[in-house]
């Protein structure tokens, strides 16, 4: 890992999104919204590195190309670049999205508040689940009137792609018809990313839909990637490197954790929490990063194992002791095994760490109060 990169400087930095950086007009790339999407100001640079799962020199260059098209600002800055235009040549015109379903397996928009169609811009594509959910479950019902700070369309998009999951179309959880090209998969998936993508909510009061959401991101990024070929790319990759090696020594512990933990991510996806644990917990012992002990104590958190989520989390801070957001899943894990006086502990704490993230630091308070409530009942 190098100390300083190249027009950037110090990766000890905490560098933040630009507020008027726009991925779409921008045409940024899935690798790069997904690196985009983990600096928050709060990690420094190095630790997003780190924990993006990428090759270190591919994970530099795309953020040396985030910085170049003004998607990222260093400390002390507060300049906020123009988001980059689309040429008006290229500039798609208004289309009109039918609103009701054809009878065919491919999804269409369908507004539950009425039947007028709506004009959007292709650039803008919005993915055509059916938000009606017809014949709702009980579950479903509960989780559309259930108290959290999600609203109705957002609650409604994620129970219709959770619907989806055993379907395995990948053109019906992305939200386009089985036609659509590489460039509306793409419009489709950023659009999508946008609305669901569990960071657009740290932080906030999500109720059930808390392990619904990661769980639907997860689904939708595979379904992009089946359908663009990454998977495939990443596949043959894989293989290639398998056998090139010299006397077709065995993989790498690093490299069997990263599979463990792919699969477990899958499981997870499919709903299989308790499969996915026991992944999990594989690709831990091999290798016990950051990223794999974080997403193994959410998992068990989903799973109401609360004493895997508090060991897990428990290492998970150990490793990054001075991010609040590791103290919060900590806390969560020890409320969530009724150790309210360790929760309240690491609240108080994570409350004294620095952080430029104000939702985090506002709902580190809310959650601290929520614990002293339950403490002196």
């Amino acid at each position: 890992m190098p100390a300083e990169i190249a027009g950037i400087g110090s990766t000890q930095q905490r560098l933040r999104v630009s507020p008027g950086f726009d991925p779409l007009k921008a045409a940024v790339g899935p690798e790069e919204y997904f690196v985009l999407s983990r600096i928050d100001g709060t990690q420094t640079l190095r630790d997003v590195l780190l924990t993006t799962g990428l090759p270190i020199e591919r994970a530099i260059a795309i953020v040396t190309r985030l910085r170049s098209i003004g998607a990222l600002l260093l400390p002390g800055e507060t300049a906020t670049p123009a988001p980059t235009a689309i040429p008006t040549s290229r500039r798609p015109t208004p289309i009109q999205v039918p609103i009701h379903r054809p009878a065919t397996s491919e999804p269409f928009r369908r507004s539950p508040l009425g039947t007028t169609p709506q004009t959007i811009e292709t650039h803008e594509l919005v993915p055509t689940h059916d938000l009606t959910l017809p014949h709702p479950t009980a579950e479903e019902i509960a989780a559309l009137s259930e108290i959290n700070e999600l609203d109705d369309t957002e609650r409604r998009r994620i129970l219709a792609i959770m619907r989806l999951l055993e379907v395995h179309d990948p053109h019906a959880l992305l939200g386009v018809p089985s036609s659509a090209d590489a460039r509306d998969l793409k419009r489709a998936y950023f659009a999508l990313s946008k609305e669901i993508h569990p960071d657009r909510y740290y932080g906030k009061r999500l109720g059930s839909f808390a392990h619904k959401l990661p769980t639907v991101f997860e689904a939708t990024s595979r379904a992009y990637a089946r359908l663009t070929g990454t998977d495939r790319a990443k596949g043959s990759a894989s293989h290639t490197s398998i056998a090139s090696r010299p006397d077709n020594q065995p993989q790498s512990p690093q490299a069997y954790a990263a599979e463990l933990f792919d699969r477990a991510c899958q499981l997870e996806v499919s709903g299989d929490a308790m499969g996915a644990m026991k992944l999990f917990a594989a690709a831990v012992r091999v290798d016990g990063q950051l990223r794999y002990l974080r997403r193994a104590a959410s998992c068990a958190l989903a799973a109401r194992q609360p004493r895997s989520a508090v060991e897990y989390a428990k290492k998970a801070h150990t490793l990054a002791p001075n991010d609040p957001s590791s103290a919060r899943l900590l806390a969560a894990a020890f409320r969530a095994a009724g150790k309210l006086s360790d929760a309240e502990e690491v609240l108080v704490l994570a409350m004294a760490l620095k952080s430029e993230n104000d939702t985090l630091t506002s709902e580190l308070r809310n959650d601290l109060a929520e614990v002293r409530r339950l403490l002196s009942q």
